[in-house]
């Protein structure tokens, strides 16, 4: 049974639980060397005050803390407790998932060198989409750059596709432990795309998936950041080291349905045993 802090949130209706509860993997890719325990955070903040975030965090929330319930690969305790990241409490988790947050989560040096020297330190991060959109260095938001650094990237630019439309995404590294779940080294979804700016490089990061740009609409009118117009280069999950720590980041996760996606669901928990220190896969920049 995963610890209950905070709330999953699931909202949805019996058939999408259904859903979810069909697609979620039985046996984890890789044996935990103990029991994990995986905070995860949900925090959607504008002008210091909370506020509600995308309609998929209760669907990840679910999947979450099912996929750790069948498979012995983590325990989930969900809370938006910032003050968890404090070093003396945040030392009692394997691993930080921020689940689609966004804005500057605190304020407090402590807290945010905390959940950094957390992750350098040997912990481990996953973030889901919108986690890239979290201390972002708007004027509004603050600065924060370390986090990004630690993350891979920030997004920046808008959104070149909407939710509703269809992308091609192409599996970099069929062989790679994180990717096993896709059988086809390309397939269609449809949800929200994020582009990358600064500290976003692959010589920072491994590359898992990304948009097939020579099966995906690449319109001028998208408008792209200069940078990926030139390079056509829109990363979609990557993984890499930070200090003696993991990360793992998915830019999938603003549509609700794709938490009741098997193969998702699978890359999603290798990715979650990779940061946590279970399943060993190279790390190593694509450049």
């Amino acid at each position: 049974m995963s610890e209950q802090t905070g709330t999953i949130e699931f909202r949805g209706t019996e058939e999408e639980r259904r859903r979810i509860e069909e697609a979620i993997p039985r046996r984890a890719p890789a044996a935990p060397a103990r029991l994990r325990k995986l905070l995860v955070v949900t925090l959607n903040m504008r002008n210091g005050r909370p506020r509600r975030g995308h309609p998929s965090i209760g669907y990840a929330n679910l999947a979450l803390d099912l996929m750790g319930r069948a498979t012995g690969a983590y325990e989930a305790v969900f809370s938006n407790d910032v003050s968890l990241f404090a070093p003396n409490r945040i030392s009692r988790f394997d691993g930080v998932c921020f689940n689609n947050t966004t804005g500057v989560l605190t304020d407090e040096p402590e807290l945010r060198r905390g959940l950094l020297d957390f992750v350098a330190g040997g912990g481990g991060f996953v973030g889901f989409h919108a986690a890239a959109a979290t201390f972002v260095q708007y004027p509004e938001y603050g600065q924060f750059p370390e986090f990004g650094q630690m993350l891979g990237a920030y997004e920046n630019g808008g959104h070149p596709w909407r939710a509703d439309e269809t992308i091609t995404l192409r599996v970099e590294e069929p062989d790679h432990p994180v990717n096993a779940a896709f059988e086809q080294e390309s397939f269609e979804v449809q949800d929200e795309v994020f582009q990358f700016q600064e500290p976003y490089s692959r010589s920072r990061l491994r590359v898992l998936l990304s948009i097939d740009t020579e099966r995906t609409d690449m319109d001028p009118s998208r408008h792209f950041l200069p940078e990926r117009a030139a390079d056509g280069d829109f990363a979609m999950s990557w993984v890499r080291r930070h200090g003696e720590g993991r990360v793992f980041y998915t830019s999938l996760g603003h549509n609700k349905h794709l938490f009741s996606d098997r193969r998702l669901l699978g890359h999603f928990l290798a990715g979650i045993q990779f940061a946590l220190g279970d399943l060993e896969a190279d790390a190593t920049p694509d450049a």
